[in-house]
């Protein structure tokens, strides 16, 4: 048996996954410390979730071993690894909407049927208040936006019994801007009270901002590994992460005057959340082909109500809404039928049918069939995918893999490719960056700029204003159950756009 090194909390040695021929992860030696943030970077599909996996126990490794303590462990099945001590904040919570976070906390942590309320109540008060983690325990999970759900997971790791490492999955892409900061001075908080964090992100100055060891996986391999001590920078991260490939930059061309044709138009519009609540009011929108229109706003100002009105998924309680001069009733397929596609906030829950590959996603969502006899030839539909331009570009995994096993990133990838391919007249996206690392990040958002180049007008809806103001012609802001006129990018300032989030035009 190996002397136990005080100095580490886990350690791996040449940990490998293989998934059929798709070696996921391969000879991965890895260290986790006491009191320490260690940063995982990869590409979308570098292997990042297939690790973190094995060590919090749900994919057993095909090959290497795990010390903790001194001796080698198994981790697989999670109850071995909660039972060491490890937990994991996974990007799609693990939670039950029907239940009030106390009720889930307790479903995780208290052992048996019964268990004293009153007792663990004062414990997630004490251990949010500690952290400024800010929940309510008899709060429902359905009323939660996702930081607060975050939250609620967060605190459930922390009242685990042991718990001595944390992981963290894209823990910052479900989070504002504003709840960033917070969180990261949450880990440095953990990280003095002897955690050990591994935090897999695409997010570099984060990383700058809070690690002390960052490695890097590049298609399975671990191929980087530093600490702050040397000195890290942006570009050697950079530089890590994407090997060879060549960096995009994204550049809006100037001069192109956008179409005086109409795409989208709503008027006099009032929309009613899903308790009856009015979210905005007095909305009136107009989006011109080939223009891109950002909607900027403080999370939950109205945002996915909005987006949802403008593919038909939510009616108007008053105003009308037009497409290419046509007025739409709430109706999903008039509006696919009118070339509005969608890409929702939050597509692991809502545009992933679990047991379906990503050929029957696309399949389903209008991409013309092959027929094959009197059945479907589903090789060509496969080559016609994984040669076309989106999936390329966009890095597309296999057409038979299963959606519902792909990363966060992964399907992120799938339902922008599923949009763009489709070429449609108008384009309703949600945070198209969220989760994806700074190649794939660029590579959309040149895409979005060509869309809209070929006519395309875009609705973005973003929460990073950096790309607001690089895409688009044109920014809104929600604030106040109101949409602010627009304000052309050209001459404003993203200082002046966050105070009409803050305060609406009153600001």
């Amino acid at each position: 048996m190996e002397k136990h090194d005080e100095r580490y909390l886990l350690k791996t040695k040449g940990l490998t996954k293989v998934f059929g021929p798709l070696v996921a992860n391969s000879e991965i030696d890895l260290v986790v410390k006491p009191g320490s943030i260690h940063a995982i970077l990869g590409e979308n599909g570098a292997g990042k979730s297939t690790l973190m996996k094995m060590l919090y126990g749900v994919y057993a490794p095909d090959g290497g071993s795990i010390m903790m303590d001194g001796e080698e462990v198994e981790l697989h099945p999670p109850t071995k690894a909660r039972a060491k001590g490890i937990g994991m904040v996974f990007q799609d919570f693990r939670v039950v909407p029907a239940l009030t976070i106390l009720d889930n906390i307790a479903l995780s942590v208290e052992k048996g049927f019964t268990f004293n309320r009153k007792k663990l109540k004062q414990r997630i008060i004490e251990i949010s208040s500690k952290y400024g983690l800010a929940v309510n325990p008899d709060a429902y999970v359905w009323e939660l936006d996702l930081g607060q759900r975050q939250r609620l997971e967060i605190v459930k790791v922390l009242l685990a019994e042991n718990t001595r490492i944390i992981i963290f999955d894209e823990p910052t892409s479900v989070l504002v801007p504003q709840e960033v900061e917070a969180f990261l001075n949450m880990l440095r908080m953990l990280r003095a009270d002897g955690y050990g964090i591994l935090l897999i992100t695409h997010k570099i100055n984060e990383v700058l901002a809070c690690a002390d060891q960052v490695s890097v996986l590049r298609s399975g391999v671990l191929t980087y590994t530093a600490s702050k001590e040397d000195g890290l920078t942006a570009d050697q991260l950079i530089g890590a992460m994407m090997g060879d490939k060549e960096l995009k930059t994204v550049e809006k061309q100037s001069g192109i005057q956008t179409s005086s044709e109409l795409a989208l138009v709503i008027k006099d519009g009032m929309i009613k959340g899903d308790y009856g609540e009015v979210i905005i009011q007095d909305l009136n929108l107009q989006v011109r082909k080939g223009q891109i229109v950002g909607v900027a706003g403080i999370s939950g100002s109205g945002q996915k109500e909005l987006a949802e009105v403008l593919f038909g998924l939510r009616g108007l309680l008053k105003g009308s809404i037009e497409v290419a001069g046509k007025p739409l009733k709430p109706d999903v397929r008039a509006f696919l039928e009118a070339g509005v596609s969608f890409v929702s906030e939050d597509p692991i829950k809502e545009s992933v049918i679990p047991g379906f590959s990503i050929l029957q996603h696309m399949v389903l969502d209008g991409m013309e069939l092959k027929k094959k006899g009197l059945g479907i030839d589903w090789k060509a539909l496969a080559q016609e995918l994984e040669q076309s331009e989106q999936a390329q570009a966009l890095a597309l995994a296999a057409s038979s893999r299963r959606a519902d096993t792909l990363s966060g990133g992964n399907v992120q990838r799938m339902v922008l490719t599923r949009a763009l391919i489709r070429k449609p007249e108008v384009l309703i996206i949600s945070y198209p960056s969220r989760g994806l690392d700074i190649g794939t990040t660029r590579t959309i958002q040149q895409h979005l700029l060509e869309l809209a180049k070929q006519g395309t007008a875009i609705v973005l809806f973003s929460e990073d204003l950096d790309e607001l103001f690089k895409l688009s012609d044109q920014l809104v802001v929600l604030a106040g159950k109101r949409l602010t006129s627009p304000y052309e990018t050209a001459s404003t300032n993203a200082a002046q756009i966050g105070q009409l989030m803050l305060k609406g035009e009153s600001a």
